[in-house]
């Protein structure tokens, strides 16, 4: 009767386990790139679309001057001066705030499209390299560039970047 009573107790508790797992499992997934739920906010206040057929990536990027073009929510897409260009910034890793995880698995070639304010810009992946983590990336001074990049989730201590050119 002691035993029964012993594996009855660890059955509930691993299902209780389980249950709790699969919880949290659903929620953070639901939470990603959606800090738009938390803060009242709806997804008709993106500014953009990036979208990446072959990783099948599509996610929503908010304005230079909105609390939540910020890396700790979202996307993030840094102002540079160079007409026509953009860069966007992401995490990749581990958690709800890690958007850029497949960056890596673009290659040469790859397509990648930015939807802004009802505009569809059409860039392929021209060059992808690695750079020291220093919290800054060099970039070209050429128009109509796209730049990617997040922590290199390869090659420890640095910054994945990912290059379009327009077509």
């Amino acid at each position: 009767m002691l035993r029964k009573s012993i594996i009855l107790i660890t059955l509930i508790i691993f299902i209780a386990i389980f249950v709790s797992f699969k919880e949290l499992n659903n929620s953070s997934s639901e939470i990603k790139n959606s800090p738009l739920e938390i803060d009242n906010y709806s997804k008709e206040e993106f500014y953009g679309y990036l979208k990446i057929p072959s990783i099948n990536m599509n996610l929503g990027f908010y304005n230079y001057d909105s609390p939540l073009n910020n890396v700790e929510y979202n996307i993030e897409l840094i102002e540079i001066p160079i007409e026509g260009s953009y860069l966007i910034a992401g995490h990749s890793g581990v958690g709800a705030k890690a958007f850029f995880n497949d960056l890596h698995n673009l290659q040469t070639g790859d397509d990648i499209y930015l939807d802004i304010e009802n505009n569809t810009y059409h860039y392929i992946v021209d060059n992808i390299y690695r750079v020291k983590k220093t919290g800054s990336i060099n970039i070209s001074n050429a128009a109509n560039m796209l730049y990617l990049t997040t922590c290199d989730q390869i090659v420890s201590g640095y910054q994945l970047v990912i290059e379009g050119i327009k077509v």
